[in-house]
């Protein structure tokens, strides 16, 4: 039954909420038209990190600046060293200043990550539809899963030496488990139907991974290369710490020979900072490749 705005239009069903002709929209419906546009803030974010500056100011009056330096002198640290670092090159560190070394690690992490996930995206993919396929490449993916990485970065060094090549390795390694296990989930979740209607009007395996499988499972397989885009930071500077000339991992090794604290936090905040920003950057290019999904 046809009825105004607050009517029902039939038995059980929602009220029409929608203008008649020549009324002018309610002001909480704009609202939630605007709403929707506006660029959302993590305020509670922020002021989780107000908090944990204060925290931290707070502490430094009871703890001697040899272990916890004051916020304002890593502030400091981090613009003298940020470009240019001279003394650090007496030290062993390849490169001078936390932007190159910083810039260094980035090339790592990106670089490993795009190979670990096309590498573990693919086989993933392939293993939810192969079975042959799955049953040669699932035991080794759950056994290297199982390894923690500070046993298996040692080995890493000593089979590729200490090069950029041994970090690379590492995180690809780490990356493609990942996505392997999210890639293959997420093919799985898929309804057969789908596939089933393919095939009945003729579609081959090809159009089908094309047009369905790869469409279908990557939301899931892009939120796997966020986790593990995430993770390649900490790996990266661990694979750097434990044997690399280069790069941020090297330069916290360094100032924890010489119990720097102010130089640890100085380069462990410039590499947390890279990762926030990357990990910005990274949601909002999955939100607009993925917009068609929220229609």
């Amino acid at each position: 039954m046809a009825g105004r705005h607050g009517e029902l239009t039939g038995a059980g069903e929602i009220p029409l909420v929608a203008p008649e002709p020549g009324e002018v929209a309610r002001p909480q419906q704009r609202g939630v038209g605007l709403l929707r546009h506006r660029t959302s803030v993590d305020v509670l974010g922020l002021l989780g990190l107000a908090l944990l500056i204060l925290v931290w100011w707070a502490l430094a009056h009871v703890v001697p600046t040899t272990a916890l330096p004051w916020p304002q002198s890593v502030a400091a640290r981090i613009a003298r060293d940020f470009f240019s670092a001279p003394e650090m090159a007496m030290f062993g560190v390849g490169k001078n200043g936390l932007l190159a070394n910083l810039i260094y690690t980035a090339e790592n992490v990106l670089i490993a990550v795009t190979i670990g996930s096309l590498v573990g995206s693919l086989a993933g993919l392939a293993s939810a539809r192969i079975e042959l396929v799955r049953a040669i490449i699932d035991p080794i993916v759950l056994t290297a899963g199982t390894i923690p990485v500070l046993v298996t970065a040692p080995f890493f060094l000593i089979w590729f030496g200490v090069n950029r090549g041994s970090a690379l390795l590492l995180v690809t390694l780490y990356v493609s488990t990942i996505l392997y296990l999210f890639a293959q989930r997420a093919a799985n979740n898929l309804d057969p139907v789908y596939e089933d209607e393919a095939r009945t009007l003729g579609a081959n395996q090809g159009r089908i991974l094309r047009d369905l499988l790869i469409p279908g499972t990557l939301p899931e397989v892009l939120g796997g290369i966020r986790i593990a885009l995430a993770g390649a930071w900490g790996l990266e500077a661990i694979a750097e710490l434990l044997g690399s000339q280069v790069g941020l991992g090297k330069i916290i090794q360094v100032m924890a020979q010489q119990t720097d604290a102010e130089g640890i936090l100085a380069a462990i905040i410039v590499l947390g900072a890279a990762a926030v920003l990357v990990d910005t950057l990274a949601a909002y290019a999955i939100r607009t490749v993925t917009r068609w999904r929220a229609g």
